[in-house]
């Protein structure tokens, strides 16, 4: 794990980038705009301190469906993909099928709104 700042305005990764990693907010805010977001001055989701994003990606090997943006300037802790890799091969087999399972349903969940 390692600390990475970012300023306001500034892109953490964009939708269809590669999953190399999850992040949690130390400190500022953070704002996830999903595709069809057109205007991109305003987030789907705001997300504050200890909330953690980009995991989907890791957890099913999918490319991002969001944009991330610092919403302003943030302090994040990236955990990189090998270490969730680490730590998940440590789970029992259940709980590794239901995170794949709602990640899925997520995912699906989001495009079906995108498609309205």
């Amino acid at each position: 794990m390692q600390k990475i700042a970012f300023n306001r305005g500034q892109v953490i990764f964009k939708s269809g980038d590669e999953a190399e990693g999850l992040y949690i907010v130390a400190d500022g805010n953070v704002g996830l705009y999903f595709p069809g977001n057109n205007t991109a001055n305003k987030p789907n989701i705001t997300l504050d301190k200890t909330d953690i994003f980009g995991e989907m990606g890791v957890i099913d090997d999918q490319l991002r469906m969001a944009t991330a943006r610092a919403h302003t300037d943030v302090e994040l802790i990236h955990v990189s993909r090998r270490d969730f890799d680490q730590k998940l091969d440590q789970t029992d087999v259940i709980v590794r099928g239901v995170m794949a399972v709602l990640s899925d349903r997520l995912r699906q969940l989001q495009q079906t709104k995108n498609k309205s």
